[in-house]
């Protein structure tokens, strides 16, 4: 009994987290991030203030969340990095992410354009960093001795990858994400060759 009493406590909040992830996103669509108030968010997902901080600790806290679970379900979805199948080989995972944007291109929009935050900006590129790190070491010989250190490869990459979507996706996506994919993958992917030392003149 107790058992499945906490198994119903669970989808309970994974319920209330949804819908407080989607009160806040839809939010965000309305207007200005800075305006939106913890009170709204609640009363848009129907709950009450008090649910609201049960679970997260500042609006910020719950938008993070919220874009995570987005990223770690398509991260899952996409091809993994390995010694075979490289991460700058995987063109496929560029593209993959090019069309969740694209798909959801008016709440994107919205959170990197001036009315999004720094913070949740530097955040982003924390992900995709750590992503990207986590596949480098997957696609190099254990100590495998590189020109510069994984972290600073990594965040090379994030920070590229992210102002190019950024780009893409002010400028009302004007290549395919096929397109922009290769084009990413071109731009970004020279640098993180030389920094493992691939690319060594």
């Amino acid at each position: 009994m107790r058992r499945a009493h906490h198994v119903g406590g669970d989808r309970r909040v994974r319920r209330t987290r949804a819908a407080l992830s989607e009160a806040i996103l839809s939010l965000l669509l309305e207007r200005p991030y800075e305006t939106i108030t913890i009170q709204e968010i609640a009363e848009r997902a129907d709950l009450n203030r008090a649910t609201f901080y049960l679970h997260y600790g500042s609006k910020e806290e719950l938008l993070l969340a919220a874009l995570e679970e987005q990223f770690d379900s398509l991260v899952a979805e996409g091809p993994s990095a390995s010694p075979e199948q490289p991460i700058w080989g995987i063109e496929e995972d560029i593209q993959q992410t090019l069309d969740y944007v694209a798909e959801h291109a008016a709440l994107y929009k919205v959170l990197l354009s001036e009315r999004g935050t720094a913070y949740l900006m530097n955040r982003i590129v924390d992900y995709i960093a750590a992503h990207s790190e986590s596949e480098l070491r997957a696609s190099l010989p254990p100590g495998a001795p590189t020109v510069a250190p994984l972290p600073l490869i990594a965040r090379h990459f994030a920070g590229s990858f992210f102002a190019l979507l950024v780009w893409w996706i002010q400028n009302d996506m004007p290549q395919p994400a096929a397109e922009m994919a290769e084009v990413i993958k071109n731009l970004c992917v020279g640098g993180l060759r030389w920094g493992i030392g691939l690319d060594q003149s």
